[in-house]
């Protein structure tokens, strides 16, 4: 039997069922044809091939595109760092798929076998790799200080069919803090960096800057400046390096910001480095040539001083006087010197380097008794090192001790120095002394390496210049002459004479002892009205009389006599008194020769008022 069969092809988009139920369809007509062909079946059929093409159909979200950190007003990215977006697509057909960002809600292209574009490049953020679907996919960026402070997107997701690309219908921007739009922080800028030094230790320096910063969206951005000890500012901390930092701004500008720093006491008189960084408020460092600049804080030369509590005379004890007609030596001076910019200069030499002082009585006063005029000293009452060593021979020596580095302020003078014989004394009463009611004080001025000096301080604390009572006899003998018993001189001429070898007026008390041919000190004269002639047959007085109004001379009591020796003023010579003396020889007197004896002499301080 044979077989007419015409097969009808037909075309067009059919289900997946209509597909299967052709397969199914076709089985049986074979079966039937076979068992007709057994039985010899003879009746005709046709059989029809259908075909169908399942069109691509684009990935889905599963998770919603945001940003991957949040980039927004209050944190924004900095130009230059990079913003990212993921997201979560799935593809029907398990293809991989692309993450795309757009500036706009155009509708991208997708590409086969490749990633899909924005409807224009320059609309175009960034796109992910191709990945893997129902995976996260991550799209990002580097921002570039060109871009705008605010900036919109919208996100895609795009299949790379090779035949049917396709991207999803719907875009998506995020929401919360990940959301439209990203924004981009501007680095502020910083043109000019100055401070207004020189400065003194302890007084304030203000750092000033030049910048600003263009950001205003949310809250406008401020600028911060950071001073540095060394160019070592962190840009990941934004903070100074291991050198440490001067000052930095407080409270934040919206432009040219400053700062102020207080100079430490003690700071060596030189040029420091400070270096200026400035930040917006974000931590983003600034753009200009400024940035990291040494502005050049220099620190002015303190001038020094000595404080008065610390200038000590003698150690505060009072002043004795201990060498007749000569100088004493040994007394001390102890004065501190200070100075803001340490007592070590920037050489690591004292920065103090001279030194004057005068030591005075009050009632002298220091406008009378200046430390720098040689003109003033006067050995009674005033002493100063203008005059130099050589008439006044004083030392000074800074302690070694004292000045511990360039962190200390001070450094001690340990002086020593010798009084004439004639300082003026200031102890006991109005009737004992002339200046009772006064005392010796001190004033010192300290210069250093820059010739700066102190001003004159004077000690807060005086001292006493003690009476030094001494004396000198000029004459060690009385020559009376040659008398016969029963005469006297008249009138009377033998004359003794004392100086005043320390710093008081003199009056003097006498005593003797009778006269005798074999007096010995210690071995008096017998008594005896024919060989010995009684100390009472001496008199004296000061000045030429007769013999009958002089006062007589006692063996027993010292009786003073107002001889009234002023208070020597002179180095060179000594105030002087004169007492004239006289002799009777009694009648009873019968053995001749050289009669001999003693009287004392006992110096006592004259009243003030005949000094």
């Amino acid at each position: 039997m044979a077989y007419n069969i015409n097969n009808v092809s037909t075309a067009g988009k059919v289900s997946v069922f209509a597909c299967i139920l052709g397969l199914l369809s076709f089985a049986f007509i074979f079966t039937i044809n076979v068992s007709k062909g057994t039985f010899n079946q003879v009746e005709a059929q046709s059989v029809a091939t259908t075909s169908v093409t399942v069109l691509n159909t684009p990935p889905q979200w599963t998770v919603d595109a945001e940003e991957e950190f949040e980039s927004s007003s209050d944190f924004p990215t900095n130009a230059g760092d990079v913003v990212s977006w993921v997201a979560i697509g799935t593809d029907s057909n398990d293809e991989p798929y692309y993450l795309l960002i757009c500036s706009t809600a155009a509708s991208p292209t997708p590409n086969a076998s490749a990633a899909p574009e924005c409807d224009s490049p320059t609309n175009q953020w960034a796109v992910s790799t191709s990945t893997l679907s129902a995976t996260q996919a991550r799209a990002a960026t580097t921002t570039a200080a060109s871009w705008s402070e605010v900036n919109a997107w919208y996100a895609w997701i795009c299949d790379d069919n090779a035949t049917n690309p396709r991207c999803v219908n719907d875009y998506k921007q995020g929401t919360g803090t990940t959301s439209t739009p990203f924004e981009v922080n501007h680095r502020p800028t910083f043109t000019a960096f100055i401070d207004d030094s020189p400065t003194l230790p302890g007084q304030v320096v203000t750092f000033m800057s030049t910048s600003s910063d263009t950001d205003v969206s949310g809250t406008a951005d401020t600028v911060r400046l950071i001073v540095c000890n060394d160019n070592d500012f962190s840009t990941s901390t934004n903070e100074c390096g291991p050198g440490g930092y001067i000052a930095s701004s407080t409270v934040p500008a919206s432009s040219n910001a400053s700062t102020t720093y207080t100079v430490t006491i003690p700071t060596q008189d030189q040029n420091y480095t400070a270096y200026g960084f400035v930040i917006d408020n974000h931590g983003f460092e600034a753009s200009g040539g400024s940035q990291g600049t040494d502005s050049t804080l220099t620190v002015a030369n303190a001038t020094p001083t000595v404080a008065s509590s610390t200038i000590s005379i003698n150690g505060g004890a009072d002043i004795t006087l201990t060498q007749e007609a000569a100088t004493t030596s040994g007394f001390t001076f102890q004065f501190i010197a200070a100075d803001n910019n340490s007592c070590i200069n920037a050489a690591s030499t004292s920065e103090i380097t001279t030194y004057e002082f005068s030591l005075y009585r009050s009632g002298v006063a220091s406008t009378s008794c200046t430390t720098n005029t040689a003109g003033d000293y006067d050995p009674n009452n005033c002493y100063n090192t203008a005059i130099g060593t050589s008439t006044w021979a004083f030392s000074c020596t800074a302690s070694s001790t004292s000045c511990t580095g360039a962190s200390d302020t001070t450094q001690v003078y340990d002086c020593t120095f010798p009084l004439w014989y004639i300082a003026d004394p200031t102890d006991g009463t109005a009737t004992s002394t002339q200046y009772s009611t006064q005392n010796w004080l001190a004033q010192v001025i300290v210069g250093d390496d820059n010739a700066a000096s102190s001003s004159a301080s004077e000690s807060q604390t005086g001292v006493e210049v003690n009476s030094f009572l001494a004396f000198a006899l000029n004459s060690l003998t009385i020559p009376y002459g040659s008398l016969e018993p029963g005469s006297q001189t008249d009138p009377i001429s033998a004359t003794t004479t004392i100086a005043a070898t320390g710093n008081v007026g003199l009056d003097e008390t006498l005593q003797g002892h009778s006269m005798c041919i074999n007096y010995a000190t210690g071995f008096p004269c017998a008594n005896s009205s024919t060989s010995t002639i009684p100390a009472s047959e001496q008199v004296y007085a000061t000045t030429s009389t007769t013999y009958a109004l002089a006062t007589a001379l006692s063996s027993t009591t010292a009786a003073e006599l107002e001889v009234n020796v002023q208070k020597s003023t002179s180095t060179v010579t000594q105030a002087t008194g004169n007492t004239i003396w006289g002799i009777r020889v009694p009648g009873s007197i019968t053995l001749a020769g050289d009669y001999k004896g003693e009287n004392t002499f006992i110096a006592v301080v004259g009243e003030s008022v005949d000094w």
